[in-house]
C-alpha cells in the first residue's frame, strides 16, 4: 500500500487504513497505561528502599547508642572526679601561693607596721591630729610628685571651672576662695606651723610605706605568675590525675573496640535481618520494573513506526482534516452508499455536503 495513491484506493484500502489509525491508537494507550505502571513501580520502589534505608540506620543508630551508653557513663564519672581532683588542686596551690606571698614579704608587712606605729606614737606624743597621716591631707598641704599633683589639680578643675553666668562666676570664685584659702590656712599654722618636723617626719615614713607596698605588689605579681608549682606539694594531686586521664584513655579505647567489634559482625547481621524481610519484595518490583520498561521501549519504537508510516503514507495524501476515525468512517459510509468508488471521490462528497 505504501506505493499505491490512496486516494484512488477503496473501500478496501480505507478499511485498512481506519484499522491501522485503531491499532496506533490502541498502541498509544497501552504505552501511557505501561508508562504509568513503570512510573509507579519505580515511586514504590523508591518509597520501599528508603523505609528499609531508615529502618536499618534507625536499628544501627539504637545499638550503637546501647553500646556507648555504659561507656559514656564511665568516661563521664571519671570527669567529675577529674573536676573535683583539679579543683582540690587549685585550692591547693592558692593556699601555697597565700603561704610564699606571706613567707617573701613578711618582713616589707612588719617594717610597714612598725612604720605606722612610729607615726602613731610620735603624733600621740606631740598631739599631732591623725588626719595629718591621711592621703588627703599630704595632698592638699604638703603636694609631692607626680600623682599628689595630678589628684590636686583636678579638685581645682572642679572647684573653678563650673558653667554659670560672670556675677556669678565671680560670687562663686570668692566662695570656693574663702573655702580652700581659709580652712588651709587654719590648718596649716596649727599643723604645720606647730609640728612641721614631726609632720615631715611622718610624711617620709609614710613615703617609705608606699614604697614597701610597691615592692610587695611587684613580689604577689612575680609569685602569681611563677610557673613552677615544685614547692607547693601538688605531687599527690598531679598523681591522681594522670590517674583519671590514663582510666578515661582505656575506657575510651574499650568504647572504640566495642563500636569496631560491632561494626564487623553485629552490624552485618542486624541488616541482613532486616533485608531479608523486605528485599525479596523489593527485588520483585524491580524485576517487573525491567520487564515494562522493555516492553515500554519494544511498544515506543512500535508507535514511532506506525506514526512515520501514517504520516508519510496517509496523512500526505488524506491531510490533517481526515486523519481520525470520524472522519474516515464518513467517507467509509460515503462509499458504501454508492455515492462515490475511491477514497478521493468520497472527500470531493464529504466537503460539497458542507
Amino acid at each position: 500500500m505504501a506505493e499505491q495513491n490512496i486516494l484512488t484506493g477503496d473501500l478496501a484500502v480505507l478499511d485498512q487504513i481506519i484499522g491501522d489509525l485503531k491499532e496506533h491508537r490502541k498502541n498509544k494507550e497501552q504505552l501511557e497505561k505501561l508508562n504509568e505502571i513503570a512510573k509507579d513501580l519505580t515511586k514504590n520502589i523508591e518509597n520501599d528502599e528508603r523505609e528499609l534505608k531508615e529502618e536499618i540506620d534507625g536499628r544501627i543508630k539504637e545499638s550503637t547508642a546501647s553500646i556507648c551508653e555504659g561507656y559514656d557513663k564511665a568516661i563521664d564519672s571519671e570527669k567529675s572526679k577529674l573536676k573535683d581532683i583539679q579543683s582540690q588542686r587549685d585550692k591547693a596551690k592558692m593556699a601555697g601561693v597565700k603561704e610564699r606571698i606571706a613567707n617573701e614579704t613578711k618582713e616589707l608587712r612588719n617594717q610597714n607596721e612598725e612604720f605606722e606605729k612610729q607615726i602613731k606614737d610620735a603624733f600621740k606624743m606631740e598631739k599631732v591630729p591623725m588626719y595629718c597621716s591621711r592621703r588627703f591631707y599630704r595632698i592638699m598641704i604638703q603636694t609631692r610628685g607626680f600623682a599628689d599633683s595630678a589628684v590636686y589639680t583636678l579638685i581645682l578643675l572642679v572647684l573653678f571651672v563650673p558653667s554659670i553666668q560672670m556675677w556669678m562666676l565671680i560670687v562663686y570664685y570668692f566662695v570656693v576662695s574663702m573655702i580652700i584659702i581659709l580652712p588651709t590656712k587654719i590648718v596649716t599654722d596649727k599643723t604645720v606651723g606647730r609640728h612641721g618636723a614631726t609632720i615631715n617626719a611622718a610624711r617620709e615614713t609614710k613615703d617609705k610605706i608606699i614604697a614597701n607596698r610597691k615592692k610587695i605588689k611587684k613580689i604577689e605579681k612575680r609569685i602569681h605568675s611563677d610557673k613552677n608549682e615544685e614547692m607547693y606539694g601538688l605531687e599527690d594531686y598531679d598523681f591522681k590525675i594522670n590517674e583519671i586521664h590514663d582510666s578515661m584513655e582505656k575506657i575510651e579505647g574499650e568504647k572504640a573496640c566495642a563500636l569496631q567489634e560491632f561494626e564487623n559482625t553485629a552490624k552485618p547481621d542486624i541488616i541482613a535481618e532486616i533485608e531479608s524481610r523486605s528485599k525479596g519484595h523489593i527485588d520483585e518490583m524491580k524485576a517487573e520494573l525491567l520487564t515494562k520498561q522493555d516492553e515500554c521501549s519494544k511498544l515506543e519504537a512500535l508507535v514511532k513506526e506506525q506514526r512515520i508510516y501514517i504520516s508519510s503514507n496517509y496523512e500526505t495524501y488524506l491531510g490533517k482534516e481526515f486523519m481520525n476515525t470520524e472522519k474516515l468512517e464518513e467517507l467509509r459510509a460515503i462509499m458504501k452508499s454508492q455515492a462515490a468508488d475511491t477514497i478521493g471521490r468520497a472527500m470531493a462528497v464529504s466537503k460539497d455536503k458542507r
